[in-house]
């Protein structure tokens, strides 16, 4: 655990699970879904975003299709 520089956001899901996500001491960020905790460079954080807008995109497009 590092210590938190700052926390870029949080919501709660539709099940109560609560998702935070922290910018940390070592350029270092931290996504928090409920108990587990993620730990990304800028880069990997970076990569792994555009990867779930892309699931979203895909997901909405395959919705539209029905």
């Amino acid at each position: 655990m590092g210590i938190i520089e700052e926390e870029l956001g949080t919501t709660t899901l539709s099940d109560g699970t609560d998702v935070t996500v922290e910018y940390n001491e070592g350029d270092r960020i931290h996504l928090h879904v409920g108990r587990f905790r993620l730990s990304f460079s800028r880069a990997e954080f970076g990569r792994f975003a555009a990867a779930v807008a892309e699931g979203k995109a895909d997901l909405l497009d395959t919705k539209d299709g029905f």
